[in-house]
């Protein structure tokens, strides 16, 4: 583990094979951050690793252990974060007298692992080995070793890393060839995704500056395209929103764009599409013209070279026009409360542009992809492919054991502060500072807003108003509750200059996240979508 480059391990320990493991780990000088669920733990590993671009560690018990883990094995996958996780494992003798928390491990996570194996004492030092190099493998993912705990004290031999696997050759057909059709597109369309993070951004620029083309940017191809650059336009997900401007290109270049960043919908753009990807995709998604696989900032810097003066069309003046029409659009106001654009807003205003941001799934979600300004790439961290609650408070931690310079904001709802919320306990713990902003409505809006669209009753949606901001002190961290902008800035103001970590609670009625979303992902053109003003 120590050669695979792990400094730190990830863990919700058990009383098996784990205890071993530990014990080797501190005498190694590897630290184990230990979580308060085995969820919160997994949620770490797979964010450090997404920040370090090495697999992260991760270590918890047998049966329970490995049931609490599934999910956050799952956004690994889908999300693409390398993680290696090591479970206990009873003995084959216990195996054959017991039924007490027996579970078939490898078959509960084969759905949401890449590779597994059993360790023994004969396989151990090969199968370690190999298992970073799966999980460091394109596309980026958890594998899984079962440690028998008669087997952790075993002495192995100790084996040499395998070499890394080769990089893919681009198809240099495909790329010339959608390099000539992009220097004659009149209206190209700049797309980019997560596998984009490795790009000189400098480089990217470029690229767009000489194409004068318009960009979008996935959730998590924030910032890897300087959101302050007047090229910016919006987000790409496959929504209605950007639908109109899609529609008008007439070539789209994705750079490093994978299908599953996108709303499971079809892909309506007519365009061309030239895509720079990392790996190969099952799902059929945007149907790339030309597709380059390899390695994406090799691929752009090779794409650069081919492409000189462009024909395109596209002016300063449409480009500011379009972004300002979108975002207009969205600026829907909650009468009587904040509303969740005003808010993240708000906290931008305060934060320094180095600042990392986490966000939890749920109806807030839009505001702060929309409105949050990102212009470093691996700035704002999103369980995109699995989207799921409770990620961004565990992810906040991990971040900031990653960037102990920087500061790290969460942006959550009721729903998931409540889901992993005890994780400040941990940052309090280690010594590290994140910022927790709670959109504090007491319901599952998102939820709660397609009950009401199949016209059905308000049930099963709705909880307590509950105090979040007493959370904090109870962990280890401040707290404080407002309900106006200027508190709002303030108490984030102190919050970022204090020495340790805290919690803002906003209480919202989140009024206008029904129009926010219908905007978003409705039918119909920028126009037709605009919010109906009472």
């Amino acid at each position: 583990m120590a050669a695979g480059g792990a400094d730190r391990v990830f863990a919700f320990p058990g009383g098996g094979s784990n205890l071993e493991v530990i014990e080797e780990l501190g005498a190694r000088g590897i630290e184990v951050v230990v979580a308060r669920s085995e969820g919160g733990a997994a949620f770490m590993a797979a964010t450090y690793g997404e920040l370090t671009g090495r697999p992260a560690a991760l270590l918890v018990g047998l049966g329970p252990g490995v049931a609490n883990v599934v999910n956050g094995l799952a956004h690994a996958l889908l999300d693409q974060s390398p993680l290696v996780l090591i479970s206990d494992r009873l003995t084959d003798d216990e195996l054959a007298t017991t039924g007490h928390q027996v579970l078939d491990h490898r078959a509960l996570l084969a759905p949401v692992t890449k590779w597994q194996e059993t360790l023994s004492a004969a396989n151990a030092a090969a199968a370690i080995s190999r298992a970073f190099v799966e999980a460091a493998a394109e596309p980026h993912g958890p594998v899984h070793l079962e440690l028998p705990r008669d087997v952790a004290a075993a002495v192995a031999v100790v084996a040499a890393l395998p070499a890394p696997a080769a990089s893919k050759e681009p198809d240099t057909a495909a790329l010339a060839a959608g390099a000539n059709a992009l220097a004659h597109a009149r209206r190209p369309l700049l797309l980019v995704g997560d596998e984009a993070a490795g790009v000189q951004q400098a480089e990217l620029v470029a690229l767009a500056e000489r194409l004068r083309a318009p960009v979008l940017a996935s959730y998590k191809g924030k910032g890897v395209f300087p959101e302050d650059h007047p090229l910016w336009c919006g987000i790409v997900t496959n929504a209605a929103i950007e639908a109109d401007l899609l529609g008008v290109a007439d070539l789209l270049l994705a750079v490093g764009l994978d299908p599953i960043e996108l709303l499971p919908r079809p892909w309506t753009a007519a365009a061309p599409v030239l895509a720079l990807r990392a790996h190969g995709e099952t799902a059929p998604g945007y149907r790339p013209a030309w597709l380059a696989e390899g390695d994406v900032a090799g691929l752009v810097t090779e794409l650069s070279s081919l492409v000189g003066e462009t024909a395109s069309g596209w002016t300063p003046a449409e480009i500011g026009g379009r972004r300002q029409e979108l975002l207009t659009a969205l600026r829907i106001p909650a009468p009587g409360s904040l509303s969740a654009v005003e808010i993240v807003e708000a906290v931008l205003a305060e934060a320094p542009a180095s600042a990392t941001v986490t966000v939890d799934a749920g109806a807030h979600m839009f505001a702060a992809t929309w409105f949050w300004r990102s212009t470093l790439p691996r700035r704002f961290l999103i369980s995109n492919g699995l989207a799921t609650m409770g990620y961004a408070v565990p992810a906040a931690v991990a971040a900031a054991l990653a960037r102990p310079d920087e500061p790290v904001i969460a942006f959550t709802g009721d729903g998931g502060f409540l889901l992993h919320g005890a994780e400040l306990e941990t940052a309090a713990r280690l010594g590290v500072k994140i910022l927790v902003v709670v959109l504090n409505d007491a319901s599952l809006s998102l939820i709660r807003i397609k009950q009401e669209d199949k016209r059905y009753r308000r049930l099963a949606v709705d909880f307590s108003l509950t105090s979040l901001a007493q959370v904090g002190p109870a962990l280890g961290a401040a707290g404080s509750c407002v309900s106006g902008a200027d508190d709002l800035r303030a108490a984030v103001r102190e919050a970022l200059a204090g020495p340790g970590s805290a919690v803002v609670e906003v209480r919202l009625a989140g009024s206008e996240y029904r129009e926010l979303q219908r905007v978003i992902r409705g039918g119909g053109t920028v126009s037709e979508l605009a919010p109906v003003r009472a």
